[in-house]
């Protein structure tokens, strides 16, 4: 189908070439910010349109003239999937989103920091009394990332491991079969705690949200957002903490500043942030009418994939590009933009402003313990599949 082509079309073009895009990607960037990456044959047909540009991505994903629900077997085609808050469009995402945005409040983010700061402290002690070299993966981004994120939900810690296996596998495992069983098994234990917190409601995410607004969210949207949370705070978060971890490997001298000098790179958090985007793209969005991108026209129909990768980097043309952490503020969209803009920003920035100088400080010689072995890195979004490092 053409739906189908093109979204394998603007996969391709986002793996990575190391953390940069990779040359196919680049060229479309260098052709502008809107491109034309297919068109059906029929006379009207649609066409499905990759944007590029800061400003472009940003008229998209803040325009109502843009629908969220899915094209590819999902919302579009009958099957819901409740609690999905991408796969909304207003009024229920505005509804829904309303209901569990107290839980990520400023301060319950700043009482959570506590917290975080413990399960980092304890994750960096396991590394250090384990001793190199160590895979940073499993042991530094998904340790740090899944316990912390089901923290938040309130996720009891002896259910913590299973749980994260199920949800890794849901998402690696190359059998189809064992995929879904994984992915099954994850939603059938968050569906026991949803029940569980109808009981007695405590004071984590879905407590709040239970006690606050139990009568107008249903079992099943309460845990699709469980589930939505821990899905984007377990995987995204851990291939950032990743990949930041690489970075750090890659530029000694730039992760030296926060240790030496860290009040003189206030902003560094949105440069780490900017230069990784480790998710690269948005899921396309479908125009319900004619609207002008830019100089282009996208017409009704039409679908518009956002390369937040394309942003974050074509801001910065040349070697203006190079990662440097002491950057003024950078512009960026890697949590998005719009009604859509990542509701577990602040969790996950927590986790970042948390982590990243942590490693710094307890491991100032890390290194990648086989430099003449390449590092493996999955499909989109940004996947370090091992991390072998030592200190």
């Amino acid at each position: 189908m053409f739906e189908e082509i093109n979204v394998v079309q603007a996969l391709d073009l986002h793996r990575r070439d190391g953390f940069d895009p990779v040359p196919k990607l680049s060229a479309l960037m260098a052709q502008g910010p809107m491109t034309a990456l297919g068109t059906e044959e029929e006379p009207g047909g649609r066409t499905a349109w990759l944007a590029t540009g800061l400003d472009e991505i940003r008229q998209v994903l803040g325009s109502d003239k843009f629908s969220a629900r899915l094209v590819f077997g999902g919302t579009a085609a009958g099957l819901a999937w409740p609690g999905f808050l991408t796969h909304y469009d207003p009024p229920e995402h505005t509804r829904l989103r309303r209901l569990v945005a107290s839980a990520f409040a400023v301060r319950r983010m700043q009482k959570f920091g506590v917290r975080v700061e413990r399960v980092v402290e304890d994750t960096l002690d396991t590394i250090e009394a384990t001793g190199g070299p160590v895979d940073f993966v499993p042991r530094f981004g998904w340790a740090v990332a899944t316990t912390a994120t089901c923290d938040f939900l309130g996720i009891p810690r002896d259910d913590q491991a299973e749980l994260s296996r199920c949800l890794h596998a849901s998402r690696t495992e190359r059998s189809d079969k064992r995929r879904v069983a994984a992915g099954n098994k994850f939603m059938t234990y968050m569906n026991k705690v949803t029940a569980r917190t109808r009981r007695d409601p405590g004071d984590d995410m879905f407590g709040v949200v239970v006690r606050e607004h139990g009568d107008e969210i249903t079992d099943a949207e309460l845990t699709g957002v469980a589930a939505f949370v821990m899905g984007a705070g377990a995987d995204q978060v851990a291939r950032f903490l990743a990949a930041g971890a690489w970075l750090m490997v890659r530029e000694p001298d730039q992760f030296a500043l926060l240790r030496e000098k860290p009040e003189t790179v206030p902003d560094w958090l949105d440069e780490v942030t900017r230069y990784l985007t480790s998710d690269e793209k948005t899921h396309p969005r479908v125009a319900v009418e004619d609207v002008l991108i830019g100089d282009r026209l996208v017409r009704a129909g039409d679908t518009v994939t956002c390369s937040l990768l394309a942003a974050n980097r074509r801001n910065f043309p040349g070697p203006e590009d190079a990662f440097d952490i002491t950057r003024e503020r950078p512009e960026h969209v890697a949590f998005g933009h719009g009604i859509h803009h990542c509701l577990g920003r602040s969790l996950a920035e927590l986790v970042f402003r948390t982590a990243i100088p942590a490693l710094a400080q307890r491991f100032p010689t890390l290194r990648l313990a086989d430099p003449d072995r390449a590092i493996r890195l999955g499909p989109p979004p940004f996947d370090v599949e091992a991390l072998l490092l030592d200190w």
